[in-house]
Protein backbone atom coordinates (compact mmCIF):
# COMPACT_ATOMS: atom_id res chain seq x y z
CA UNK A 1 0.00 0.00 0.00
CA UNK A 2 1.25 3.57 -0.78
CA UNK A 3 2.47 5.73 1.91
CA UNK A 4 0.00 8.66 0.75
CA UNK A 5 -3.57 9.02 -0.80
CA UNK A 6 -6.88 10.59 -1.06
CA UNK A 7 -9.59 10.00 1.03
CA UNK A 8 -12.14 8.10 -0.44
CA UNK A 9 -14.62 11.13 -0.84
CA UNK A 10 -11.69 13.12 -1.75
CA UNK A 11 -12.83 12.72 -5.69
CA UNK A 12 -16.62 14.59 -4.74
CA UNK A 13 -15.00 17.44 -3.90
CA UNK A 14 -12.05 17.90 -6.29
CA UNK A 15 -11.87 18.98 -9.78
CA UNK A 16 -10.72 17.45 -12.71
CA UNK A 17 -8.79 20.26 -14.96
CA UNK A 18 -9.47 20.23 -18.27
CA UNK A 19 -6.90 21.90 -20.98
CA UNK A 20 -8.59 24.82 -23.27
CA UNK A 21 -6.89 23.35 -25.95
CA UNK A 22 -9.20 20.17 -25.67
CA UNK A 23 -11.99 22.94 -25.56
CA UNK A 24 -10.67 24.91 -28.12
CA UNK A 25 -9.66 22.46 -30.95
CA UNK A 26 -11.37 19.30 -30.04
CA UNK A 27 -14.53 20.14 -28.42
CA UNK A 28 -16.55 21.71 -31.38
CA UNK A 29 -16.38 19.01 -33.96
CA UNK A 30 -17.07 16.25 -32.02
CA UNK A 31 -20.90 15.04 -30.47
CA UNK A 32 -22.34 15.44 -27.05
CA UNK A 33 -21.60 11.89 -26.51
CA UNK A 34 -18.43 11.84 -27.48
CA UNK A 35 -17.41 14.80 -24.62
CA UNK A 36 -19.32 13.45 -22.14
CA UNK A 37 -17.41 10.25 -22.14
CA UNK A 38 -14.05 11.57 -22.61
CA UNK A 39 -14.27 13.79 -19.49
CA UNK A 40 -15.71 11.11 -17.08
CA UNK A 41 -12.75 8.94 -18.61
CA UNK A 42 -10.63 12.03 -17.59
CA UNK A 43 -12.16 12.07 -13.83
CA UNK A 44 -11.36 8.46 -13.80
CA UNK A 45 -7.60 9.43 -14.79
CA UNK A 46 -6.98 11.52 -11.57
CA UNK A 47 -9.06 9.55 -9.08
CA UNK A 48 -9.25 5.83 -10.46
CA UNK A 49 -12.26 3.10 -9.34
CA UNK A 50 -10.57 -0.47 -9.58
CA UNK A 51 -14.08 -1.76 -10.18
CA UNK A 52 -14.63 1.00 -13.18
CA UNK A 53 -15.76 -1.08 -16.44
CA UNK A 54 -17.38 -0.17 -19.87
CA UNK A 55 -20.92 -1.15 -18.46
CA UNK A 56 -20.74 0.57 -15.20
CA UNK A 57 -19.50 3.68 -17.26
CA UNK A 58 -22.44 3.23 -19.81
CA UNK A 59 -24.98 3.10 -16.24
CA UNK A 60 -23.89 6.17 -14.88
CA UNK A 61 -24.10 8.16 -18.10
CA UNK A 62 -27.26 6.66 -18.84
CA UNK A 63 -25.77 5.51 -22.32
CA UNK A 64 -25.02 2.06 -24.19
CA UNK A 65 -22.00 0.29 -23.98
CA UNK A 66 -21.99 0.47 -27.56
CA UNK A 67 -21.98 4.26 -27.41
CA UNK A 68 -19.11 4.44 -25.12
CA UNK A 69 -16.89 2.29 -27.14
CA UNK A 70 -18.01 4.53 -29.91
CA UNK A 71 -17.17 7.88 -28.27
CA UNK A 72 -13.34 6.19 -27.60
CA UNK A 73 -12.82 5.49 -30.99
CA UNK A 74 -13.68 8.78 -31.79
CA UNK A 75 -10.91 10.10 -29.78
CA UNK A 76 -8.51 7.70 -30.18
CA UNK A 77 -8.94 8.60 -34.42
CA UNK A 78 -7.71 12.08 -32.70
CA UNK A 79 -4.63 11.02 -30.60
CA UNK A 80 -6.40 11.88 -27.07
CA UNK A 81 -7.11 8.29 -26.07
CA UNK A 82 -5.02 5.14 -26.86
CA UNK A 83 -6.20 1.80 -26.36
CA UNK A 84 -4.06 -0.96 -25.12
CA UNK A 85 -6.13 -3.57 -24.24
CA UNK A 86 -9.51 -4.86 -25.47
CA UNK A 87 -10.48 -7.80 -23.04
CA UNK A 88 -11.30 -5.60 -20.52
CA UNK A 89 -11.11 -2.36 -22.29
CA UNK A 90 -7.89 -0.10 -21.39
CA UNK A 91 -7.65 3.18 -22.33
CA UNK A 92 -4.26 5.60 -21.56
CA UNK A 93 -5.07 9.63 -21.85
CA UNK A 94 -2.40 11.55 -24.49
CA UNK A 95 -1.74 15.18 -23.00
CA UNK A 96 -3.43 17.41 -25.46
CA UNK A 97 -0.15 19.73 -24.80
CA UNK A 98 1.84 16.66 -25.61
CA UNK A 99 -0.02 15.55 -28.17
CA UNK A 100 0.05 19.35 -29.91
CA UNK A 101 3.69 20.28 -28.75
CA UNK A 102 4.89 16.66 -30.12
CA UNK A 103 2.81 16.48 -33.57
CA UNK A 104 3.08 20.34 -34.00
CA UNK A 105 -0.83 20.25 -34.31
CA UNK A 106 -4.09 18.67 -33.49
CA UNK A 107 -3.35 14.80 -34.79
CA UNK A 108 -5.34 13.64 -38.05
CA UNK A 109 -6.64 10.21 -39.19
CA UNK A 110 -6.19 10.30 -42.50
CA UNK A 111 -7.89 7.06 -43.31
CA UNK A 112 -11.09 8.40 -41.46
CA UNK A 113 -11.10 11.56 -43.02
CA UNK A 114 -10.92 10.36 -46.62
CA UNK A 115 -13.75 8.23 -45.90
CA UNK A 116 -15.58 11.24 -44.02
CA UNK A 117 -14.91 13.00 -47.32
CA UNK A 118 -16.10 10.28 -49.79
CA UNK A 119 -19.39 9.76 -47.37
CA UNK A 120 -20.27 13.48 -47.73
CA UNK A 121 -19.68 13.40 -51.29
CA UNK A 122 -22.51 10.38 -51.45
CA UNK A 123 -24.80 12.83 -49.67
CA UNK A 124 -24.17 15.85 -51.76
CA UNK A 125 -24.93 19.38 -50.77
CA UNK A 126 -28.66 18.31 -50.22
CA UNK A 127 -28.16 17.07 -46.63
CA UNK A 128 -24.78 17.45 -44.68
CA UNK A 129 -23.98 14.78 -41.93
CA UNK A 130 -22.94 15.47 -38.42
CA UNK A 131 -19.91 14.09 -37.21
CA UNK A 132 -22.21 11.89 -35.16
CA UNK A 133 -23.87 10.39 -38.24
CA UNK A 134 -20.23 9.96 -39.43
CA UNK A 135 -18.96 8.12 -36.41
CA UNK A 136 -21.99 5.70 -36.66
CA UNK A 137 -21.41 4.83 -40.52
CA UNK A 138 -17.22 4.29 -39.98
CA UNK A 139 -18.16 1.61 -37.28
CA UNK A 140 -19.44 -0.29 -40.00
CA UNK A 141 -16.06 -0.64 -41.10
CA UNK A 142 -14.78 -1.25 -37.76
CA UNK A 143 -17.25 -3.07 -36.32
CA UNK A 144 -19.40 -4.94 -39.10
CA UNK A 145 -16.23 -5.40 -40.76
CA UNK A 146 -17.41 -4.04 -44.21
CA UNK A 147 -14.74 -2.86 -46.49
CA UNK A 148 -14.98 1.37 -47.31
CA UNK A 149 -15.87 0.76 -50.97
CA UNK A 150 -18.90 -1.86 -49.83
CA UNK A 151 -20.15 1.06 -47.20
CA UNK A 152 -19.86 3.46 -50.29
CA UNK A 153 -21.96 1.50 -52.45
CA UNK A 154 -24.54 0.90 -49.60
CA UNK A 155 -24.88 4.53 -49.05
CA UNK A 156 -25.12 4.91 -52.42
CA UNK A 157 -27.97 1.81 -53.03
CA UNK A 158 -30.04 3.48 -50.45
CA UNK A 159 -30.38 7.03 -51.06
CA UNK A 160 -31.03 5.67 -55.02
CA UNK A 161 -34.41 3.77 -53.30
CA UNK A 162 -34.99 5.43 -50.15
CA UNK A 163 -34.04 9.26 -51.19
CA UNK A 164 -30.88 12.02 -49.31
CA UNK A 165 -33.46 11.73 -46.16
CA UNK A 166 -33.33 8.02 -45.53
CA UNK A 167 -32.47 7.58 -41.97
CA UNK A 168 -28.90 6.58 -41.14
CA UNK A 169 -30.62 3.89 -38.41
CA UNK A 170 -32.34 2.39 -41.45
CA UNK A 171 -29.38 1.99 -43.61
CA UNK A 172 -27.35 0.46 -40.21
CA UNK A 173 -29.99 -2.13 -40.84
CA UNK A 174 -28.90 -3.10 -43.83
CA UNK A 175 -25.43 -2.97 -43.02
CA UNK A 176 -26.06 -5.66 -40.43
CA UNK A 177 -27.65 -7.50 -42.86
CA UNK A 178 -24.62 -7.71 -45.11
CA UNK A 179 -22.31 -8.97 -42.54
CA UNK A 180 -24.46 -11.63 -41.71
CA UNK A 181 -24.20 -12.58 -44.89
CA UNK A 182 -20.96 -12.19 -45.48
CA UNK A 183 -21.02 -9.54 -48.01
CA UNK A 184 -18.15 -7.74 -47.10
CA UNK A 185 -16.47 -6.15 -50.03
CA UNK A 186 -17.75 -3.94 -52.63
CA UNK A 187 -18.20 -6.65 -54.92
CA UNK A 188 -20.21 -9.10 -52.41
CA UNK A 189 -22.46 -5.88 -51.91
CA UNK A 190 -23.28 -5.24 -55.36
CA UNK A 191 -24.71 -8.85 -55.90
CA UNK A 192 -26.36 -8.17 -52.79
CA UNK A 193 -27.98 -5.05 -53.64
CA UNK A 194 -28.33 -6.17 -57.15
CA UNK A 195 -31.38 -8.11 -55.53
CA UNK A 196 -32.11 -5.75 -53.37
CA UNK A 197 -33.17 -3.73 -56.15
CA UNK A 198 -35.45 -6.80 -57.49
CA UNK A 199 -36.81 -6.48 -54.03
CA UNK A 200 -37.35 -2.48 -54.59
CA UNK A 201 -38.46 -3.40 -58.07
CA UNK A 202 -40.66 -6.21 -57.04
CA UNK A 203 -42.43 -4.37 -53.58
CA UNK A 204 -43.03 -1.39 -56.39
CA UNK A 205 -44.79 -3.45 -58.59
CA UNK A 206 -47.12 -5.30 -55.73
CA UNK A 207 -48.20 -1.13 -54.70
CA UNK A 208 -48.75 -0.12 -58.37
CA UNK A 209 -51.00 -3.43 -58.53
CA UNK A 210 -52.76 -2.55 -54.95
CA UNK A 211 -53.65 0.94 -57.30
CA UNK A 212 -51.27 2.93 -55.22
CA UNK A 213 -48.42 5.53 -56.24
CA UNK A 214 -45.41 5.39 -54.25
CA UNK A 215 -42.02 3.61 -53.23
CA UNK A 216 -42.55 0.48 -51.03
CA UNK A 217 -41.50 1.46 -47.31
CA UNK A 218 -38.65 -0.47 -45.43
CA UNK A 219 -41.30 -2.80 -43.68
CA UNK A 220 -42.75 -3.92 -47.46
CA UNK A 221 -39.14 -4.32 -48.57
CA UNK A 222 -38.97 -6.70 -45.24
CA UNK A 223 -41.89 -8.60 -46.51
CA UNK A 224 -41.01 -9.05 -50.17
CA UNK A 225 -37.38 -10.05 -49.16
CA UNK A 226 -39.12 -12.60 -46.86
CA UNK A 227 -41.27 -13.84 -49.67
CA UNK A 228 -38.94 -13.94 -52.55
CA UNK A 229 -35.59 -14.91 -50.67
CA UNK A 230 -37.16 -17.43 -47.49
CA UNK A 231 -39.56 -18.54 -49.07
CA UNK A 232 -38.55 -18.84 -52.20
CA UNK A 233 -41.82 -17.34 -54.52
CA UNK A 234 -40.99 -15.39 -57.84
CA UNK A 235 -41.78 -12.11 -58.59
CA UNK A 236 -44.53 -13.43 -60.71
CA UNK A 237 -45.62 -15.64 -57.79
CA UNK A 238 -46.63 -12.95 -55.68
CA UNK A 239 -48.20 -10.37 -58.36
CA UNK A 240 -50.45 -13.98 -58.71
CA UNK A 241 -51.36 -14.06 -55.09
CA UNK A 242 -52.60 -10.61 -55.29
CA UNK A 243 -56.04 -11.36 -57.13
CA UNK A 244 -56.92 -12.73 -53.46
CA UNK A 245 -56.66 -8.96 -52.08
CA UNK A 246 -59.89 -8.04 -53.83
CA UNK A 247 -61.22 -9.95 -51.04
CA UNK A 248 -59.88 -8.14 -48.14
CA UNK A 249 -57.87 -4.67 -47.80
CA UNK A 250 -55.36 -4.39 -50.27
CA UNK A 251 -51.97 -3.94 -48.23
CA UNK A 252 -48.98 -5.99 -47.72
CA UNK A 253 -50.09 -7.02 -44.53
CA UNK A 254 -53.04 -8.82 -46.01
CA UNK A 255 -50.68 -10.38 -48.62
CA UNK A 256 -48.65 -11.89 -46.53
CA UNK A 257 -51.44 -13.49 -44.98
CA UNK A 258 -52.09 -14.99 -48.01
CA UNK A 259 -48.62 -16.10 -48.98
CA UNK A 260 -47.84 -17.48 -45.39
CA UNK A 261 -51.22 -20.04 -45.96
CA UNK A 262 -49.53 -20.68 -49.44
CA UNK A 263 -46.16 -21.39 -48.02
CA UNK A 264 -47.52 -23.72 -45.50
CA UNK A 265 -49.35 -25.75 -47.75
CA UNK A 266 -46.19 -26.02 -49.71
CA UNK A 267 -44.14 -27.15 -47.06
CA UNK A 268 -46.73 -29.84 -45.63
CA UNK A 269 -47.22 -31.20 -49.63
CA UNK A 270 -43.46 -30.96 -50.61
CA UNK A 271 -44.34 -29.95 -53.99
CA UNK A 272 -43.44 -27.00 -55.53
CA UNK A 273 -45.93 -24.95 -57.37
CA UNK A 274 -46.72 -22.15 -59.19
CA UNK A 275 -49.13 -19.76 -57.02
CA UNK A 276 -51.38 -19.64 -60.01
CA UNK A 277 -51.68 -23.05 -60.27
CA UNK A 278 -52.81 -23.56 -56.75
CA UNK A 279 -55.28 -21.02 -56.91
CA UNK A 280 -56.29 -22.99 -60.07
CA UNK A 281 -56.66 -25.98 -58.22
CA UNK A 282 -57.91 -24.96 -54.65
CA UNK A 283 -60.84 -23.51 -57.49
CA UNK A 284 -61.44 -26.66 -58.67
CA UNK A 285 -61.76 -28.37 -54.97
CA UNK A 286 -64.25 -25.38 -54.11
CA UNK A 287 -66.51 -26.03 -56.89
CA UNK A 288 -68.81 -28.79 -55.94
CA UNK A 289 -68.92 -26.93 -52.47
CA UNK A 290 -69.53 -23.87 -54.02
CA UNK A 291 -71.92 -24.83 -56.25
CA UNK A 292 -74.15 -26.61 -53.18
CA UNK A 293 -73.99 -23.54 -51.23
CA UNK A 294 -75.18 -22.04 -54.12
CA UNK A 295 -78.55 -24.46 -54.67
CA UNK A 296 -79.37 -24.50 -50.70
CA UNK A 297 -79.42 -19.94 -51.41
CA UNK A 298 -77.02 -20.34 -48.53
CA UNK A 299 -74.69 -16.82 -48.09
CA UNK A 300 -71.72 -16.18 -45.88
CA UNK A 301 -70.40 -19.80 -45.08
CA UNK A 302 -66.45 -19.57 -46.00
CA UNK A 303 -65.05 -22.16 -48.54
CA UNK A 304 -61.99 -23.24 -45.93
CA UNK A 305 -60.45 -26.63 -44.75
CA UNK A 306 -63.16 -27.48 -42.46
CA UNK A 307 -65.90 -26.84 -44.93
CA UNK A 308 -64.20 -28.92 -47.33
CA UNK A 309 -63.25 -31.92 -45.05
CA UNK A 310 -67.03 -31.76 -44.24
CA UNK A 311 -68.14 -31.68 -47.76
CA UNK A 312 -65.62 -34.91 -48.55
CA UNK A 313 -66.91 -36.77 -46.05
CA UNK A 314 -70.52 -36.32 -48.35
CA UNK A 315 -68.39 -37.51 -51.11
CA UNK A 316 -67.94 -40.76 -49.18
CA UNK A 317 -71.17 -41.65 -49.00
CA UNK A 318 -72.60 -40.06 -52.34
CA UNK A 319 -71.10 -38.59 -55.65
CA UNK A 320 -71.27 -35.00 -56.56
CA UNK A 321 -74.67 -34.99 -58.49
CA UNK A 322 -76.58 -36.92 -55.59
CA UNK A 323 -75.17 -34.03 -52.93
CA UNK A 324 -77.05 -31.33 -54.91
CA UNK A 325 -80.16 -33.35 -54.74
CA UNK A 326 -79.98 -33.46 -51.10
CA UNK A 327 -78.92 -29.55 -50.91
CA UNK A 328 -82.01 -28.74 -53.23
CA UNK A 329 -84.27 -30.82 -51.15
CA UNK A 330 -82.96 -29.14 -48.16
CA UNK A 331 -83.30 -26.10 -49.60
CA UNK A 332 -87.15 -27.11 -50.41
CA UNK A 333 -87.62 -27.63 -46.79
CA UNK A 334 -85.60 -24.15 -46.13
CA UNK A 335 -83.35 -26.28 -43.53
CA UNK A 336 -79.91 -24.57 -45.06
CA UNK A 337 -76.65 -26.09 -43.08
CA UNK A 338 -73.77 -28.61 -44.36
CA UNK A 339 -75.37 -30.74 -41.25
CA UNK A 340 -78.66 -31.19 -42.99
CA UNK A 341 -77.11 -32.27 -46.23
CA UNK A 342 -75.27 -34.75 -44.04
CA UNK A 343 -77.85 -36.11 -42.15
CA UNK A 344 -80.32 -36.26 -46.02
CA UNK A 345 -77.66 -38.06 -47.34
CA UNK A 346 -77.12 -40.42 -44.70
CA UNK A 347 -80.93 -41.00 -44.38
CA UNK A 348 -80.90 -42.17 -48.42
CA UNK A 349 -77.99 -44.45 -47.90
CA UNK A 350 -79.97 -46.38 -45.08
CA UNK A 351 -82.90 -46.72 -47.33
CA UNK A 352 -80.24 -48.48 -50.21
CA UNK A 353 -80.33 -46.14 -52.49
CA UNK A 354 -77.42 -45.75 -54.86
CA UNK A 355 -78.19 -43.83 -58.13
CA UNK A 356 -79.86 -40.78 -58.79
CA UNK A 357 -82.56 -42.09 -60.33
CA UNK A 358 -82.97 -44.11 -57.25
CA UNK A 359 -82.87 -40.67 -55.35
CA UNK A 360 -85.68 -39.21 -57.46
CA UNK A 361 -87.47 -42.10 -57.25
CA UNK A 362 -87.74 -42.06 -53.77
CA UNK A 363 -87.98 -38.18 -53.40
CA UNK A 364 -91.30 -38.76 -55.58
CA UNK A 365 -92.61 -41.61 -53.48
CA UNK A 366 -91.96 -39.19 -50.59
CA UNK A 367 -94.06 -35.94 -51.70
CA UNK A 368 -96.64 -38.00 -52.96
CA UNK A 369 -96.92 -39.25 -49.45
CA UNK A 370 -96.60 -36.03 -47.94
CA UNK A 371 -99.13 -34.68 -50.24
CA UNK A 372 -101.75 -37.69 -49.06
CA UNK A 373 -100.92 -37.14 -45.52
CA UNK A 374 -102.41 -33.27 -45.68
CA UNK A 375 -105.23 -34.66 -47.55
CA UNK A 376 -105.28 -36.69 -44.33
CA UNK A 377 -104.32 -34.13 -41.91
CA UNK A 378 -107.07 -31.51 -43.44
CA UNK A 379 -109.91 -34.03 -43.12
CA UNK A 380 -109.70 -35.11 -39.77
CA UNK A 381 -109.22 -31.58 -38.78
CA UNK A 382 -105.37 -31.57 -38.06
CA UNK A 383 -104.65 -28.87 -39.90
CA UNK A 384 -101.17 -27.90 -37.96
CA UNK A 385 -99.87 -31.16 -38.62
CA UNK A 386 -97.03 -31.74 -41.01
CA UNK A 387 -95.29 -35.18 -42.61
CA UNK A 388 -93.52 -36.86 -40.55
CA UNK A 389 -91.09 -40.53 -41.23
CA UNK A 390 -93.78 -42.33 -38.79
CA UNK A 391 -97.26 -41.34 -40.65
CA UNK A 392 -95.56 -41.67 -43.92
CA UNK A 393 -94.71 -45.22 -42.78
CA UNK A 394 -98.66 -45.61 -41.75
CA UNK A 395 -99.44 -44.52 -44.84
CA UNK A 396 -97.71 -46.77 -47.35
CA UNK A 397 -98.85 -49.77 -44.79
CA UNK A 398 -101.90 -49.00 -45.89
CA UNK A 399 -101.38 -47.86 -49.42
CA UNK A 400 -98.38 -50.95 -50.53
CA UNK A 401 -98.98 -53.04 -47.91
CA UNK A 402 -102.81 -53.28 -47.33
CA UNK A 403 -103.35 -52.18 -51.36
CA UNK A 404 -106.22 -49.61 -50.14
CA UNK A 405 -106.95 -47.17 -52.94
CA UNK A 406 -106.38 -43.03 -51.62
CA UNK A 407 -109.62 -41.89 -52.33
CA UNK A 408 -111.07 -45.22 -49.88
CA UNK A 409 -108.68 -43.94 -46.76
CA UNK A 410 -109.76 -40.83 -47.56
CA UNK A 411 -113.05 -41.31 -47.64
CA UNK A 412 -112.61 -43.65 -44.66
CA UNK A 413 -110.55 -40.58 -42.73
CA UNK A 414 -113.77 -39.02 -42.25
CA UNK A 415 -115.22 -41.09 -39.80
CA UNK A 416 -112.12 -39.90 -37.70
CA UNK A 417 -112.78 -36.65 -37.18
CA UNK A 418 -113.05 -35.81 -33.56
CA UNK A 419 -111.02 -38.27 -32.13
CA UNK A 420 -107.73 -37.88 -29.81
CA UNK A 421 -105.22 -39.33 -32.35
CA UNK A 422 -107.50 -39.25 -35.44
CA UNK A 423 -104.40 -41.29 -37.42
CA UNK A 424 -104.41 -44.45 -35.20
CA UNK A 425 -108.39 -44.27 -35.08
CA UNK A 426 -108.08 -44.69 -38.82
CA UNK A 427 -105.10 -47.02 -39.17
CA UNK A 428 -107.59 -49.23 -36.32
CA UNK A 429 -110.63 -48.73 -38.61
CA UNK A 430 -108.28 -50.01 -41.76
CA UNK A 431 -106.90 -52.88 -39.97
CA UNK A 432 -110.07 -54.46 -39.68
CA UNK A 433 -111.27 -53.53 -43.09
CA UNK A 434 -108.13 -55.15 -44.17
CA UNK A 435 -109.16 -58.12 -42.05
CA UNK A 436 -112.74 -58.54 -43.28
CA UNK A 437 -111.77 -57.97 -47.39
CA UNK A 438 -113.32 -54.47 -47.63
CA UNK A 439 -111.88 -52.72 -50.30
CA UNK A 440 -114.65 -50.30 -51.42
CA UNK A 441 -116.66 -47.31 -49.71
CA UNK A 442 -119.48 -49.62 -50.62
CA UNK A 443 -118.21 -52.52 -49.33
CA UNK A 444 -117.31 -50.43 -46.03
CA UNK A 445 -121.02 -48.49 -46.20
CA UNK A 446 -122.48 -52.19 -46.37
CA UNK A 447 -120.53 -53.37 -43.58
CA UNK A 448 -121.58 -50.34 -41.08
CA UNK A 449 -125.37 -51.14 -41.69
CA UNK A 450 -125.18 -54.86 -41.59
CA UNK A 451 -123.82 -53.91 -38.06
CA UNK A 452 -126.33 -51.46 -37.09
CA UNK A 453 -129.15 -53.28 -38.15
CA UNK A 454 -127.42 -55.92 -35.77
CA UNK A 455 -127.16 -53.62 -33.06
CA UNK A 456 -130.96 -52.30 -33.61
CA UNK A 457 -132.45 -55.82 -33.06
CA UNK A 458 -130.70 -56.20 -29.96
CA UNK A 459 -132.20 -52.82 -28.62
CA UNK A 460 -135.49 -52.63 -27.10
CA UNK A 461 -138.09 -53.04 -29.47
CA UNK A 462 -139.56 -49.30 -28.59
CA UNK A 463 -137.02 -47.85 -29.47
CA UNK A 464 -136.76 -46.82 -33.55
CA UNK A 465 -133.35 -47.20 -35.37
CA UNK A 466 -130.81 -43.80 -35.94
CA UNK A 467 -131.15 -43.14 -39.48
CA UNK A 468 -127.26 -43.89 -40.82
CA UNK A 469 -125.12 -41.26 -42.47
CA UNK A 470 -122.30 -41.71 -44.57
CA UNK A 471 -118.96 -39.47 -43.94
CA UNK A 472 -119.03 -35.31 -45.08
CA UNK A 473 -117.22 -35.09 -48.03
CA UNK A 474 -115.18 -32.14 -48.57
CA UNK A 475 -112.86 -31.37 -51.76
CA UNK A 476 -110.00 -33.28 -50.29
CA UNK A 477 -112.21 -36.41 -50.93
CA UNK A 478 -113.67 -35.30 -54.24
CA UNK A 479 -112.17 -38.97 -55.96
CA UNK A 480 -115.35 -39.22 -57.95
CA UNK A 481 -116.98 -41.35 -54.87
CA UNK A 482 -120.59 -41.39 -53.95
CA UNK A 483 -121.43 -39.94 -50.30
CA UNK A 484 -122.74 -42.52 -48.31
CA UNK A 485 -124.64 -42.21 -44.75
CA UNK A 486 -122.92 -43.46 -41.84
CA UNK A 487 -123.44 -42.92 -37.60
CA UNK A 488 -120.48 -42.61 -35.46
CA UNK A 489 -121.95 -44.43 -33.28
CA UNK A 490 -122.27 -47.54 -35.57
CA UNK A 491 -118.36 -46.97 -36.25
CA UNK A 492 -117.58 -46.99 -32.57
CA UNK A 493 -119.36 -49.93 -32.16
CA UNK A 494 -118.03 -52.25 -34.64
CA UNK A 495 -114.91 -51.43 -34.05
CA UNK A 496 -115.22 -51.79 -30.89
CA UNK A 497 -116.71 -55.60 -31.43
CA UNK A 498 -114.04 -56.29 -34.26
CA UNK A 499 -111.45 -55.91 -31.17
CA UNK A 500 -113.06 -57.66 -29.38
CA UNK A 501 -113.08 -60.48 -31.63
CA UNK A 502 -109.58 -59.92 -32.75
CA UNK A 503 -108.31 -60.22 -29.25
CA UNK A 504 -107.40 -56.24 -29.38
CA UNK A 505 -110.04 -55.64 -26.52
Amino acid sequence: MAMFGFDEQYPMFDVTPVDNQFILEYLPAATGDAVRVYLYGLMQCYHPQSTMTIDQMARELGMEEGDVLAAYRHWERKGLVKRIADHPPVFRYISVKQAYFMGGAVPVDHEYEAFASAVYAVFGNDRRLHGKEISQIYEWVEDLGLTTEAVLALLRHMIATNGKGVAIKTIEKRAMQLAEEGASTAEDVEDVLNRDKAVFDGARAVIRRMGKRRNPSEDELDLYRKWTVDWRFSGEDVLAACVELTKGDPSFKYLNGILSRLYQKKAVSGRAQKVADTFAEEKETAAPLKALLSVMNVRGVSINEGTLSVYEEMRALYPDNIILMAGQECARHRVTTLDDVMSTLQNWRRNGLQTAADVSEYMKRINEQNDFLRVLYDVTGMEDAKPNAADRRIAAKWLEEWGFEMSFVAQCAAWAVGKDRPLGYLDRMLEAYHQQGVRTIEAAQIAREQFQKTQSAKAAPAQAAAPVRGPKVVGEQQYTQREYAHTDNAIDAMMAQWQEENGHA
